[in-house]
């Protein structure tokens, strides 16, 4: 009796299109009732249909590249994963310099894309609509925003949350890296900040042979016991990126956005320039295995005679 109550719940939970709950109840049967091979393997059969049935056929006909090289169950994984939005005019989706974990699919309307100025305005640098995607760079890479990202019209939408995204890993192992091949092909956002950036790039980078002893802050700016010694790659007025190695992902994973305190011995030969700064990391990039990129953005700009020391050593 019970096997069949939970045959019939989950026929239920799948005309309700309810499919997590029709997928927690065949779990329950299968671990209630080891023998039933043939009733887990048509209860699953079920769900799939029923997803199948139930997908939007007018948002997968907008991605095809994406959605094309999906199998049937990775695509009702997906499509299941994100929850729809109708949201009104001058919503803030994404806003500048903050951490996002949301990728969005714009099904319906506009928003308008844009980046700070030096006089607390925004300069708007592009509109996206019906086909774009919006957050892929931050879902991507762990990053902080590059642009603001406002609705100019009423928009309809679908979000992933990177929380979901993190449970595929078990039942369809290859969809996280197909999402993030098509984000890093289709992302339009990131390659016009770049874009504008290069036109508007005030301090030139320095690529100089140096060492950064970072020092990771805590939220009332003492210094904690995280210190990573990196070796630096890259150094302009506003900031600086730098490599390190670190054997603990967790800690990594909690990087983006935090303060640290940095110590900066740049050499050349017999020459070498020491000095300090504070500031907050923006990207973090993974190299190989425990190496990563840190990219920081210094909370002052660096003084010019210090600049033009470290310009002598290139």
């Amino acid at each position: 009796p019970m096997l069949t109550q939970l045959i019939t719940d989950i026929e239920r939970a799948v005309e309700a299109e309810d499919f997590q709950t029709a997928k927690s109840l065949r779990n329950k049967l299968i671990e209630s009732n080891p023998m039933a091979i043939i009733e887990g393997i048509k209860t699953a059969e079920m769900i799939e249909d029923g997803m199948s049935a139930a997908v939007d056929l007018d948002h997968l006909t907008i991605w095809p590249k994406l959605y094309d090289q999906l199998s049937i169950e990775e695509r009702n994984c997906l499509f299941f994963s994100m929850k729809q939005y109708v949201l009104p005019k001058q919503r803030l989706l994404l806003k500048y310099g903050s951490v996002n974990n949301r990728l969005f699919f714009l099904e319906k309307g506009n928003v308008s894309v844009g980046i700070p100025q030096d006089d607390n305005k925004f300069k708007i640098v592009a509109q996206l609509g019906r086909g774009d995607i919006v957050g892929d760079y931050t879902f991507a890479t762990m990053a902080l925003c590059s642009a603001s990202v406002v609705t100019k019209t009423t928009l309809q939408v679908r979000c992933l949350e990177g929380k979901m995204a993190e449970r595929w890993e078990e039942e369809h192992p290859g969809l996280y890296a197909k999402v993030m091949g098509f984000c890093k092909q289709q992302g339009q956002v990131e390659e016009i900040i770049a874009r504008k950036e290069q036109e508007v790039h005030h301090n030139s980078r320095h690529s100089v042979d140096g060492l950064v002893k970072s020092v990771l802050l805590d939220e009332k700016g003492q210094a904690t016991e995280i210190i990573f010694n990196g070796e630096l790659e890259e150094i302009s007025r506003s900031g600086c990126s730098f490599t390190i190695h670190c054997n603990n992902s967790s800690i990594i994973k909690k990087l983006l956005a935090r303060s640290f305190a940095l110590n900066f011995i740049c050499s050349k030969k017999y020459k070498d320039i020491k000095f300090s700064c504070q500031g907050t990391s923006v990207k973090v990039s993974t190299i190989l295995h425990n190496d990563y990129q840190l990219h920081v953005s210094f909370d002052t700009y660096l003084p010019e005679s210090i600049d033009a020391r470290i310009k002598q050593l290139q």
